[in-house]
């Protein structure tokens, strides 16, 4: 059985210019989001997971802990999370109390995911060196275990130094679901050594069935057996009544998202990334130019779009090819608005949810 989950990115989808924001048009949007996260759980979906973005309107998420405290107060069996919590932009004894929290006030419905980060443009703006980032995420990771399993902890790091000291609380559950947002091999590599589960979004249905063999590769020589359960791909998604509705409401909107994905996160100089970064060169290349379309998109399984069955077929042949037992339906997107993103959701609880529970991985 696979389970289906909504990503949300959260996109402000109007003028980008800071001048020119508008606080009655984004009250509007936080209301009409929240409307569908709520909704979400009658369609069958399994959960929600948030992002955290900064600085641009690619998101106007910046505190995704905020949105998982306000779904899991209007829903009663939907899974909450993030996807994920940037850890250089916290201090991780602040990120374990806000979990412990959460894990309480969503009645162990949460789901905590964690990353590195990768938006040139964020860590310029916050001033914190990539070089650091991936030894800030492990020590982050780190000290959050040891926190929520001590009532007294420790902790002796580069970053963060702890004597003796408790969280009050620690978490509902001994142990709490982490994910990780993954895509270079070390990240790969180091979370399934760690027993974490992990998503990628935007990479090729064959590349994706290798990032998930070297994670059952990785997993096996650190003495466990990895399960479908393990990993998630991430798509974005939108559903129609007919495949050519589908095709002329998506890709303006993907095209609006794209324009905005560029801005926020592919880095200036992609000969000269920062060290730790090297495998985003090749990885953000074709976003970088004017080389990838949407056909082009659909085709790698980067974009599920169509009608119902057609993209219900899309989904579970990924599933199957890539091995993974998590969806996340990147179905709010660009400009879309509140009635095509409620509907694509609602025919994808009727269509497509039903099948990938029901697969067999």
């Amino acid at each position: 059985m696979a389970k289906s989950w909504i990503f949300e990115i959260f996109s402000y989808p109007y003028d980008p210019d800071p001048e020119k924001f508008d606080p009655a048009l984004c009250k509007e949007l936080y209301d009409w989001k929240l409307e569908s996260w709520i909704a979400s759980e009658g369609y069958g979906f399994d959960g929600v997971l948030f992002s955290e973005h900064h600085f641009t309107p690619y998101s106007i998420s910046p505190s995704p802990n905020l949105l998982v405290a306000a779904l899991a107060q209007r829903t009663e069996t939907l899974r909450v999370g993030v996807m994920a919590n940037i850890t250089a932009f916290h201090n991780p004894r602040r990120l374990a109390e806000e979990a412990a929290m959460l894990d309480y006030l969503t009645d162990g419905r949460l789901e905590w995911g964690l990353g590195r980060g990768v938006d040139e443009p964020e860590f310029m703006r916050e001033g914190i060196p990539m070089e650091e980032t991936r030894d800030r995420f492990e020590e982050s990771v780190a000290l959050m275990q040891n926190a929520w399993s001590n009532p007294v902890f420790t902790h002796k790091g580069t970053y963060y130094n702890y004597d003796n000291v408790s969280l009050w609380p620690r978490p509902m559950r001994p142990e709490l679901p982490i994910w990780v947002t993954a895509l270079s091999p070390n990240t790969v590599t180091w979370a399934a050594r760690n027993n974490f589960k992990f998503t990628s979004v935007f990479a090729p249905t064959t590349e994706m069935s290798d990032i998930f063999k070297n994670y059952q590769a990785a997993a096996a020589e650190s003495g466990r057996e990895s399960t479908a359960d393990d990993m998630g791909v991430c798509r974005n998604v939108f559903i129609a009544d007919s495949e050519q509705e589908a095709r002329d409401i998506a890709e303006p909107a993907f095209n609006a998202l794209f324009a905005a994905f560029k801005e926020a996160a592919v880095f200036n100089d992609l000969d000269h990334v920062p060290t730790g970064y090297e495998h985003y060169q090749s990885f953000f290349r074709p976003f970088a130019g004017e080389g990838v379309t949407f056909d082009a998109l659909v085709e790698m399984g980067i974009i599920c779009v169509g009608t119902p069955e057609s993209v219900r077929d899309q989904i579970v042949a990924q599933l199957e090819q890539i091995g993974c037992g998590n969806f996340l339906n990147w179905g709010s997107f660009g400009d879309l608005t509140r009635e095509q993103t409620l509907r694509s959701y609602q025919l994808f609880g009727e269509y497509v949810a039903p099948a990938v529970r029901g697969l067999k991985l």
